[in-house]
């Protein structure tokens, strides 16, 4: 771990000093990882950090990086005294924590009540990983910065059969609040009736105008996306006035570092709370302008504008929203096959859905391809479930892939062209 005090005095330079300035990031992670099948467990830990420290001196920028967090080196460094002797490999100057783990045993005992609750499955393999990681930052022009992220993820994969149907299933969770996801592991994973549905040889899909309601899951994953697209029309004035001349009407609002906490990016800026979009409109421009949203998956990469806990906040909520459905069909799970960051199309494979009679949830239907603009869609969203739910995805940008902690509602679309195979008349 990082100690903030001891590394303070390293940017108290002297008036003669030949560094006309400088940027300095560090970080330490320690993660802490068990794996788990019926007949055999694994717990892990490792230790990984570095510094990366770019010079701009009389002779031009230089960057440098290291594995090892020695302030007495950094220092030298600083103030132009390399000495032919200084090293250029480094090592860590610590080692991993070696002592037993108390949270294994707990992670153990969830993943055989949930062997136990889903009856006779194949295959079974969990895993749960949590990683805590303290980084610094200072340039020339601030002080020393000190911050922190966090994760905790828990993946089960497994094989379930019924007569001839067989199908693999794979279910994640994930929060940035690792205690509270740690409480969370007694939750049903997934019911029996769930699984037997699942099993069912699925219905013909139907064709044509119906209602929708989106899972979260699914409402979380399709947020993300929107994000991406946002931020890349973002980078530049003219694609910003392009996508408000285009925004459209949506019924909800996403907000970002909306957890109060005192925190910083990893360019020591402040995390507060922002509103992303209102609505109708962009609230902000969402690139390295704004603060609090510089993100690094370690030293050795650059800072990127990537979200950390966006929240989407229907304006129109309702406790009991499959009422309101009535009849069409329930998304559960869909996979982005493609997506064009620039313009928005997106590319869905609908893997999991059923089809739902006067708000009840009935037969599982065949998987669907579809697409379309993913402004069109967002924009169908009219109501919205009261209750939110955290979920685990990743921000893959300029060869870095980002934990971010997504929540989000069920989303009811109205009205959608569904492309499937049956005509409407033949469930209605």
């Amino acid at each position: 771990m990082l100690k903030k005090p001891v590394w303070e005095n390293l940017f108290k330079f002297p008036e003669n000093t030949p560094l006309h300035s400088f940027e300095f990031y560090a970080d330490s992670a320690f993660q802490r990882s068990f794996t788990f099948e019926p007949k055999a467990s694994r717990l892990r830990s490792s230790e990984t950090g570095g510094a990366q420290l770019i010079l701009q001196g009389p002779e031009g920028p230089k960057t440098l990086h290291s594995t090892l967090l020695d302030p007495s080196s950094f220092s030298e460094l600083l103030r132009g005294h390399r000495t032919p002797n200084y090293p250029t490999v480094f090592t860590r100057c610590t080692e991993p924590n070696g002592k037993s783990w108390d949270r294994a045993r707990e992670i153990e005992q969830a993943c055989r009540r949930i062997l136990l609750d889903l009856g006779n499955v194949s295959d079974f393999r969990a895993r749960y990983e949590e990683i805590t990681k303290h980084f610094l930052f200072a340039n020339s022009d601030t002080k020393l910065e000190e911050g922190q992220e966090a994760l905790a993820r828990f993946s089960v994969e497994f094989l379930a059969t019924k007569g001839e149907q067989s199908r693999r299933f794979k279910i994640q969770r994930g929060r940035t609040d690792i205690e509270s996801f740690v409480s969370e592991l007694e939750q049903t994973l997934m019911t029996r009736e769930h699984l037997d549905k699942a099993l069912q040889h699925p219905w013909p899909s139907p064709k044509g105008r119906l209602a929708i309601l989106w899972s979260p899951s699914c409402v979380a994953k399709l947020l993300l996306h929107f994000i991406q697209h946002f931020e890349f029309l973002s980078r530049t004035h003219e694609s910003f006035e392009h996508l408000k001349g285009a925004f459209p009407q949506l019924s909800f609002q996403v907000i970002d570092n909306w957890k109060q906490q005192n925190r910083v990016d990893v360019e020591g800026r402040p995390r507060r709370e922002t509103l992303l979009i209102d609505g109708s409109t962009p609230a902000v421009i969402f690139n390295e302008q704004v603060p609090g949203f510089s993100r690094r998956s370690s030293s050795r990469d650059f800072p990127i504008t990537a979200p950390w806990e966006p929240a989407l906040f229907g304006k129109e909520r309702d406790s009991n929203i499959f009422a309101q459905l009535g009849n069409g069909i329930s998304i559960r799970e869909l996979e982005v096959l493609s997506f064009h960051v620039s313009s928005g199309l997106i590319t869905l494979r609908i893997s999991e859905a059923a089809l739902v009679h006067q708000g009840i949830e009935g037969e599982f239907i065949e998987p669907v391809t579809w697409e379309l603009p993913l402004l069109d869609l967002l924009s169908s969203f009219k109501l919205f479930s009261d209750s939110s739910i955290p979920h685990p995805l990743a921000w893959a940008q300029q060869g870095q892939e980002l934990f971010v902690e997504v929540t989000s509602s069920a989303a009811l679309s109205s009205a959608l062209e569904f492309p499937g195979t049956v005509p409407l008349a033949h469930y209605w």
